[in-house]
């Protein structure tokens, strides 16, 4: 291709030294002018995407006195690496163009100069010669040729703003060319552009936006950011496999596969990475290649680190540099870390130095996670000089942050003394630390051994280079971090200076995803000072600062230091809940603001959940709710601290809330509700054995409150709960002294939040239901998934059939997701009942119910039941999923089913935390509608009352051939939602 190029110049060097010679001054100027568009064409469309930062050569190039030879030379040193050669001819080419008063040419000549200055970090050189060449683009005639000109010199700038950490600036400078190339109509510019523009929406932390940007860009089609299945089947076929359209698909596909893991689609990121990296390979582009091997290598980190939420890792971890990055098994968080390493060791083999860089950063992060101590060993001196050599830009300032971060967690890991009142720095390190089995002594060479002082060191080198650029952000970022060094230092007054520093510069300039952090920090050490009101005030700033970022919350996690919302927002949260109730504080106005924010973290994890926040909240329904509800409630927020249980309770009518707190730790917690978990998910245990673990969560959680309970008459009892507490029912929880369940004395409902409630009661309309179910077994192959039949499901069915005059039945082959689509869009149900197979996991991507045809993930759930209802005047008053279960071992699993109660639009959700494969469920089902339906002569009973009495007739079967009162058979179904 180059050879080709080349010759191609030559003859259009021969052609132009024939019209320099000519005496026609009128033909003279239009063909110099077709020479400059190629030229700058070709430089300005392959360097900005394909930035070939290797080392400056020493080559002495003699000068010759002819501009376009100077072109043709500049161009081969600069391909070849040869910046610093590169940039003195760009200079006497355009001061040769000057010579001759070709003011265009000499524009190109120095946007290419700005262009090679930037490889060279030589930031103000590169800022004059591109504002030179705009300045003198201005003074030209405007005309097609021109525009291109400009508009290609506008992508260069925006190239310079990027580099230099000034991201929204290089947005809008990428903009203004977008406008031209439209103009012009050249389309492939356009495209590039766009890829442009995606980066600094990351850069930004706009990553939604620069979603939609690539996905149009390459023309792919999506349903809400998701890719479906056979449009990336088909993407292979789709995409060019020579010339700069297929080069310019490589960079797409990359940057798309990075945003898509950000916004949590991660199985679609591997997919399209692994396109990337294909198509890298056809092209025989190393460096691309090596780029698309990182973040490949990124994705199966993320995927890795969420298996192993999960997953506890028994056998030891090895990595070798000849793994294979793309493997076929990935079905473990082992075999996903060793395929990370894999396409890391990959991409260590770049000749560009910032991706090279870049994978050895990434590489010692999941060694550091992973405790591989001997390979750190080999790694840790290589890249220190590595960094030393890169010239000093934004993306060079974060690798140096990004190393502090890896230094900070291989000093957690080797010495794992975590408070809350350690920096904040030190928990956002890698989540398998606590999960594996120890390979070897946790120890390194002393030479190898971080000190503080060595941390602080390279952070201050990263603010000294963000200064020099004038990258307050990054400048930001690098006060911050020292901050929390002299935190862990014990140099509590410089660390307070230093932080509270970086955030009167991150007010400077608007930069809330950088100020949360260093408020929490501040609050963190005015705790350590005992400055108490000073603590709530640096917490509330964070408090306010992560709910202004609600709209994209995933701004808040930088890929490039590896943050997560677990380690990075949850406990900003939970640290303010515990400090507004330190030492059982009942001051009515820290109580609202716990639950204020106890109801905001609820909001959060839905947010994070889904990768967006679509969920509209109504903050000033809290109290009304309550107040209103007939039969009395009363609403119990819990949340776990690491030393105890703090309650909060809103009861009818009462403007004050109660407060109360339980002397238990979160391990004591935690380790007694799996064991309850274990026990009810065992259909041979007996009632006895549940009621010795459920007594004891009872104790500490409904005892304090019983009293209150009792004198206020609570009918209906509302959780909004935290942790573990979520992934059992309520209603298991066993009062000794009175010998009952919590079932038999309230009505209970879970909720994600109050905020979260639409308050109005069961619809005073016709109920009509749609009622489908599986009974038969499938086999998803695609899916590596297997369900065995559901043989009651049609007993089910016709129960409810039975109470529901207006219904729709879809039973086995009838039940296909576009048939339920098709019944959903054409009549107004007020009930959707699905007995079907479903998965509440703490993954998205594995939160289902199956139809006869395919699996509905939770983001196509949300679709699919809204169908036809946004012009009609009926929602959806009930859904209800009576075979579902959730996801064994997966502490978070039921953010599955909040998530799929609040996304589907429905007021109320009713479902099972397993599936009861017995003649049971139809029977409590039944009785559930018969006392929905015709409240045995009472009027307005509510759907958790409804509940209730469902659970109790089969708690009360007296049939001695059934064993129905055993909490396995009544205890797995919750209502969600609105109980009304």
């Amino acid at each position: 291709m180059m050879l080709k190029l080349s010759n191609l110049v030559q003859r259009l060097q021969n052609l132009v030294k024939k019209l320099y010679t000519s005496r026609s001054p009128t033909v003279n100027k239009p063909r110099s002018l077709i020479l400059l568009l190629i030229l700058l064409f070709v430089l300005s469309f392959t360097i900005p995407l394909v930035a070939h930062q290797v080392s400056a050569s020493t080559v002495i190039v003699q000068t010759q006195q002819n501009p376009l030879q100077l072109v043709e030379q500049a161009k081969k040193l600069y391909t070849t690496g040869q910046f610093e050669q590169a940039a003195l001819i760009w200079q006497q080419t355009a001061e040769a163009f000057a010579a001759q008063g070709d003011k265009l040419n000499q524009a190109m000549a120095l946007s290419n100069l700005s262009l090679t200055q930037q490889q060279l970090g030589k930031w103000t050189e590169a800022e004059q010669a591109i504002a030179t060449s705009l300045q003198l683009l201005e003074t030209q005639e405007q005309t097609p040729t021109q525009r291109r000109i400009q508009a290609q010199t506008l992508d260069i700038q925006g190239e310079l703003e990027l580099a230099m950490g000034r991201s929204q600036l290089a947005l809008k400078t990428w903009q203004q060319a977008a406008d031209i190339y439209k103009d012009i109509g050249d389309k492939q510019s356009f495209t590039q552009n766009q890829i442009n523009q995606a980066q600094a929406m990351q850069e930004s932390g706009l990553y939604r936006r620069a979603c939609e940007t690539l996905l149009a860009a390459l023309e792919i089609e999506h349903q809400d950011l998701n890719i479906s299945e056979q449009k990336l089947q088909n993407l292979s076929a789709k995409l060019a496999t020579t010339g700069k359209l297929a080069s310019l698909q490589v960079i797409g596909l990359r940057s798309l596969g990075d945003v898509l893991r950000v916004i949590g689609n991660r199985k679609d990121s591997e997919l399209v990475l692994a396109e990337s990296v294909k198509l890298a390979q056809q092209l025989g582009d190393t460096q691309n290649l090596a780029a698309s091997y990182l973040s490949l290598g990124n994705t199966f980190l993320t995927l890795g680190n969420q298996k192993a939420q999960t997953e506890k890792i028994t056998t030891p971890i090895t990595f070798t540099s000849s793994q294979n990055c793309i493997a076929q098994a990935n079905n473990t968080a082992v075999e996903l870390y060793q395929q990370a390493a894999g396409c890391y060791h990959q991409a260590e083999l770049s000749p560009d130095a910032n991706t090279s860089t870049k994978a050895q950063l990434s590489l010692l992060s999941l060694l550091i996670q992973t405790q591989q101590w001997a390979d750190i060993s080999t790694l840790l001196p290589k890249i220190q000089p590595q960094l030393n050599k890169l010239p000093i830009s934004h993306k060079a300032i974060y690798a140096q942050i990004n190393l502090a971060q890896n230094l900070i967690c291989l000093k957690s890991a080797i010495n794992p003394q975590v408070s809350q009142l350690s920096s904040p720095l030190l928990q956002q390190c890698g989540v398998t630390q606590k999960k594996i089995t120890n390979t070897g002594d946790n120890t390194l060479p002393p030479s190898l051994m971080p000190a503080w002082e060595d941390v602080a060191k390279i952070v201050t080198t990263a603010r000294n280079h963000a200064q020099i650029l004038q990258d307050k952000q990054a400048e930001a970022y690098a006060l911050g971090y020292l901050g929390g060094v002299y935190q862990e230092i014990g140099d509590i007054t410089n660390a307070q200076r230093l932080t509270e520093q970086a955030l009167r510069l991150a007010s400077s300039f608007n930069a809330p995803d950088i100020a949360y952090r260093w408020q929490w920090q501040l609050g963190r050490l005015r705790r350590i000072q005992n400055n108490q009101q000073g603590a709530v005030s640096a917490y509330t700033g964070a408090f306010e600062t992560l709910k202004s970022l609600r709209q994209d919350l995933t701004a808040v996690i930088n890929p490039e230091v590896q943050y997560t919302f677990r380690d990075s927002v949850a406990p900003v949260y939970r640290e303010f809940v515990d400090l507004l109730l330190q030492g059982n504080n009942s001051q009515q106005k820290n109580l609202k603001q716990a639950r204020d924010v106890i109801e905001a973290l609820q909001l959060a994890e839905l947010d994070d959940y889904f990768r967006d926040a679509c969920i509209q909240a109504k903050p000033q329904q809290i109290d009304q709710v309550v107040d209103k509800a007939t039969p009395k409630a009363a609403v119990l927020y819990a949340i776990t601290l690491p030393e105890r249980l703090e309650l909060i309770l809103k009861l009818p009518g009462q403007e004050k809330l109660e407060h109360y707190t339980t002397t238990v730790t979160q391990e004591e917690l935690e380790k007694n509700l799996q064991q309850l978990i274990d026990r009810l998910n065992d259909k041979t245990s007996f009632a006895y054995e549940i009621q010795a673990l459920s007594q004891q969560t009872y104790d500490w959680l409904i005892q304090p409150i019983q009293p209150k309970l009792a004198k206020n008459q609570v009918k209906t009892l509302v959780f909004v709960l935290d942790g573990m507490l979520r992934n059992i029912p309520m209603s298991v929880l066993y009062d000794r002294p009175s010998q009952e369940y919590l079932v038999q004395k309230y009505a209970l409902v879970l909720t994600p939040g109050l905020q979260l409630i639409n308050p109005r009661p069961l619809a005073n309309v016709p109920l009509k239901a749609i009622i489908a179910g599986i009974s038969k077994e499938l086999n998803f192959t695609y899916e590596n998934e297997y369900f065995h039949n559901l043989d009651f499901v049609p007993n089910e069915l016709g129960e409810i059939e039975k109470e529901i005059q207006n219904h729709e039945r879809l039973l086995d082959q009838d039940f296909m997701k576009n048939t339920l689509q098709q019944h959903l869009a054409t009549a107004n149900f007020t009930i959707v009942h699905l007995a079907t197979h479903g998965e509440f996991n703490s993954d998205p991507e594995k939160t289902f119910i199956a139809t006869w045809d395919r699996l509905i993930k939770i983001k196509d759930l949300d679709s699919l039941l809204r169908a036809g209802k946004r012009n009609q005047p009926i929602s959806i008053e009930l859904l209800v999923l009576s075979a579902c279960e959730t996801a064994t071992g997966d502490s978070r699993a039921t953010l599955g089913l909040a998530g799929v109660a609040v996304r589907a639009g429905a007021r109320s959700t009713l479902a099972s935390l397993w599936s009861v494969n017995d003649e049971s469920t139809s029977e409590l089902m039944g009785e559930f509608y018969r006392e929905l339906v015709h409240t045995n002569g009472r009027k307005n009973m509510s759907k958790a009352e409804a509940l209730q009495q469902a659970q109790l007739a089969l708690l009360n079967n007296s049939d001695p051939n059934k064993q129905w009162e055993r909490p396995y058979y009544w205890a797995p179904f919750v209502l969600v939602g609105n109980w009304l």
